[in-house]
Formats: structure tokens, sequence, C-alpha cells
């Protein structure tokens, strides 16, 4: 089924012409129908507040494009909504909570109806942000940016963690802050979007689709009846998981062979599509 959900579109400073040409990092060419010249999305704080500041500035990083523009606000923060994390009808919710040592820092979840994206979470993993390696800004603010971007489709520019970084928060690396360690210079920073990023953005959404999938007020449709609280037992309101078992048969691999794309059927012209970030090896 199609959502046509209409929504005004918030107008937001451009960045300097880029060439769309040069970017090859799209998410399987994942996007929410976009209906004009810019698409304008809201994020939900479903997080503790040391998460805040860092979903305010992934939000505000990713809205420096010509194309999108996002709005941050406050949704349900209990301990039980944070865990499940269920997703918001034309929306991205984003949550934290301790998952448990599954040996991913990060997932973002996506699901499309008819092959555009309706809805989408991120939920940051607190058992490994708790420990000294990976509580710092860096991680915290790398890992945020690199999840809500995998909402609205874009993949990563590369997936080795030991090589030099690239400056974008869509490379893996085991030092998102850059220079050197453990004697090895990792160069500069990854804990922003880079210009790559926008210039694949510009890609994505360079069509009208003449409709939007995304919602700037509370959802109805599918169970969801105001922003933070599900109801009803449609697929579509079900949260993604914290395991393979829940997200379906693996369809991607990282650069080092591990499974971190899934897809789980959820019903004619329905799918959900989880994308892992793994601790790096040790």
């Amino acid at each position: 089924m199609k959502l046509t959900v209409r929504v005004a579109l918030v107008a937001g400073a451009g960045l300097a012409a880029l060439t769309p040409a040069l970017a090859n990092h799209s998410w399987q060419n994942y996007h929410w129908a976009i209906d004009g010249q810019r698409l304008g999305l809201v994020v939900n704080r479903s997080v503790t507040s040391q998460w805040t500041p860092y979903v305010n500035e992934a939000a505000a990083d990713w809205g420096k494009s010509r194309k999108l523009s996002f709005a941050t606000q406050d949704s349900a923060t209990d301990d039980l909504t944070r865990q499940l994390c269920r997703p918001i009808l034309g929306q991205i919710r984003v949550c934290n909570d301790t998952y448990g040592q599954r040996t991913w820092i990060g997932i973002a979840s996506i699901w499309l109806s008819n092959g555009h994206i309706v809805q989408g979470t991120t939920q940051l993993n607190d058992s490994y942000f708790n420990m000294a390696r990976y509580n710092t800004p860096a991680w915290r603010r790398a890992v945020t940016c690199q999840e809500i971007a995998h909402d609205f489709g874009l993949d990563h520019q590369d997936e080795t963690f030991s090589n030099v970084n690239l400056g974008t928060c869509m490379d893996y690396s085991s030092n998102p802050a850059g220079g050197v360690h453990n004697g090895f210079d990792y160069g500069p920073s990854n804990e922003h979007p880079n210009d790559h990023d926008y210039e694949q953005i510009l890609t994505i959404y360079s069509h009208d689709d003449g409709f939007t999938t995304a919602a700037a007020t509370a959802a109805t449709n599918f169970g969801v009846r105001q922003v933070g609280k599900a109801a009803g037992n449609s697929p579509m309101s079900e949260p993604a998981g914290l395991g393979p078992s829940e997200w379906g048969r693996a369809v991607g691999y990282d650069a080092h062979g591990r499974a971190n794309e899934f897809v789980k059927d959820l019903g004619p012209g329905l799918k959900r599509v989880t994308h892992v970030t793994w601790i790096p090896e040790r």
C-alpha cells in the first residue's frame, strides 16, 4: 500500500553546488518518497539525556544537505519504550538502552512500503557505550551520525576498521576520533558527514515522487495512534528486535565477512531492512 501523507517541507541553508555523479554509496536505492525539492523528516528522541546532544548534532549535520531538513522532538523515554524502540509511521525514532553484549554497537532499521521508506529506527547499544573504549564523544557522535543516515538511505563509504579514516561517519573505523591510536595514524576524524555524503543525498533525492511518506505530525496508520506510542498487532508496528533471528535473512556482508544487512518480509509490498554496525574485530 502507498502512504500519501503530505507535509510542508522546511527550507534551509544549502551547500555549494556539488557533483552527484561522484557519489556511489546509496543503500540499495532505499529512500523516502519526496514531494518537491526538499524532504522534511522528524527525528524522535527516545534517549537518555547523555545521548540528546549527539542526536541533535547528527540531525543538524545531515540537515546541511540541500535536500533534507530535520526537526527533533522528545518521544517516550521509559525503559520499555527505549528497549523495544517501536517505529513511528512517517518518522525516525532514535533509542538507546543496554541491549546486551551482542557484538553490535548500533543498528538502523527501515520499513518499506512498495519500495519507499515509511519509518525508521536507530538503536544505540549502551552495553558497549558504557565501556571505556566506546564511552567517548567521538564514538557516540560517529555511530549516531551513521545510523541516522541509514534511516534515510545512505550506506557506508568503507567497511574496513583498520585503514586510514575517510573523514566521514559513513566510514568504519577503530578510532573515529582520528589521529594516532595504538601506533597507527588514522588520519582525519570520522565524526561528521563529508562532501561525498552530501553528493550522495543529492543523487538519492534528485527526483520528485509527487507524494511523500514523511509525516510532520503523529501518524495513525499501521496501528500507531500517536507519537511515541504503538498499538495493535500489525507487523509494521513491531520493533526490529535485537538479533539475526528477528532481523530476517542476511543479504549483505561487511569487509570482514560478517552479515550486516538483513531483510524481513512483512506482507505484500511490505518489508523491514536492518543495517548492523558490529564492534571492530578484536
